[in-house]
């Protein structure tokens, strides 16, 4: 897979676009604002204005045609009137059989699973019922039922990096609740590398991936490292309530590829 599309070129889509073209990949990217096409072709990335939420969907044709592996890095909006994300990605499919595309990695969210006692892995099937957890699943699956297309979903768990900062939302807070629950967290870093990796192997037939640092035992062990780190103030600890325990393991995809988590 030399030739690589990524629809949204954000806080995810940039960085793992520049880490594959250091690699050797030539890299399209698409963005909804015309003002960002300029920055991304100073980072050698091939821009495309797309936006699938307007029907701006003119570019898909030259940004899709002749890539071996298109990743879809796009969010679900939040509150939505009328639900459109699982609605996007069936805009995709015809140009991806088009194009002949046979390979495809969606970045999708561990906001998916339901709370539950258990650890969670890949083959768990207990999941929210959240709008947004419900509208991401459906997305999944346009994917993952399409006959002809390989597609490896890997639902991330909650994001943060040096310039994405959690718990700068957790100070201004009254409490901290729910101090010693599991937390669920991956570093930008260890996205790029991880899904990198997989990029580098390749795959074939549909794969599911949990990115979850393993490194956190509880939301206060996380936001009090990072909290100090940053000279941060947490606020006073509250109650835990255990109808929110949600404990993911991401270990399936460091035994794949052989790799550990950083951060």
């Amino acid at each position: 897979m030399k030739h690589i599309s990524i629809l949204g070129s954000g806080w995810l889509g940039t960085p793992l676009a520049e880490n594959l073209i250091d690699k050797g990949y030539y890299v399209k990217g698409s963005t909804t604002t015309l003002a960002k096409m300029n920055i991304l072709e100073e980072h050698k990335i091939k821009p495309y204005h797309i936006n699938l939420y307007e029907d701006n969907i003119q570019f898909l044709d030259p940004f899709i045609g002749n890539a071996e592996l298109l990743i879809i890095t796009i969010p679900p909006i939040r509150n939505e009137p009328t639900p459109t994300y699982a609605d996007n990605f069936k805009k995709l499919i015809p140009y991806l059989h088009k194009h002949n595309i046979k390979n495809v990695i969606m970045m999708s969210s561990v906001s998916v699973y339901a709370p539950q006692k258990e650890e969670i892995t890949e083959n768990n099937q207990l999941f929210s019922t959240e709008p947004t957890a419900v509208q991401i699943r459906e997305a999944e699956d346009v994917l993952l039922n399409e006959a002809g297309i390989n597609t490896c979903i890997l639902r991330l768990g909650g994001l943060f990096s040096e310039d994405r900062r959690p718990v700068d939302y957790i100070v201004r807070r009254e409490i901290l609740d729910n101090p010693e629950l599991p937390i669920n967290m991956i570093h930008l870093d260890d996205i790029i590398t991880l899904s990198s990796a997989i990029i580098d192997k390749g795959f074939s037939g549909n794969h599911i991936y949990n990115i979850v640092s393993p490194k956190y035992t509880s939301r206060l062990d996380y936001y009090a490292q990072e909290a100090e780190k940053h000279k941060l103030t947490l606020p006073p600890l509250g109650e835990n309530n255990s109808d929110f325990y949600k404990k993911i393991s991401g270990n399936k995809i460091a035994e794949v590829t052989n790799l550990s988590y950083k951060f």
